[in-house]
């Protein structure tokens, strides 16, 4: 497994671990009422804000733990860093993926806004299209590692 795969892999199991996590605490508050005051959409915002430096240094942590178990599970040295153009061919084409599905998270949004829902739901579509947009592009990048092209 390349160094490239590693990391996707990380950074698919950090997305989906931070994601899920997001989703329980958003639930649950929304359960409780705390968006239903005026200051709802300032208090997601502040829950929003938290989570993007908590996933980074999630990403950075897992993906230096994961590194450690890979190399003392394979007895490897040094792992080969390099990239390549494949790796950047796979890197445009997982970012092409990725920006496509934000997008259609955001237009989703502005169809939400524009037949009536309200700006709470909004977000949470912005959101879940980029973190759906990133889970699909890191999917994309996995699949064009292992299909050797």
């Amino acid at each position: 497994m390349s160094y490239q795969e590693r990391n996707t892999l990380v950074a698919i199991f950090v997305n989906v671990s931070v994601m899920a996590g997001f989703a329980w605490l958003i639930w649950t508050r929304y359960g409780e009422g705390a968006f239903a005051e005026a200051d709802g959409l300032a208090i997601w915002a502040q829950t929003v804000l938290w989570i993007i430096p908590a996933s980074i240094v999630a990403t950075i942590v897992v993906t230096i733990v994961f590194s450690i178990v890979f190399a003392i599970a394979t007895r490897e040295a040094d792992a080969d860093t390099v990239v390549d153009e494949r790796d950047r061919s796979i890197g445009i084409k997982g970012m092409r993926v990725t920006m496509v599905v934000a997008s259609a998270g955001f237009i989703g949004a502005m169809v939400a806004l524009a037949v009536g829902w309200p700006a709470f739901a909004a977000f949470n579509i912005i959101l879940a299209g980029f973190a759906l947009g990133d889970l699909l592009g890191s999917a994309t990048r996995l699949v064009l590692y292992r299909g050797g092209i």
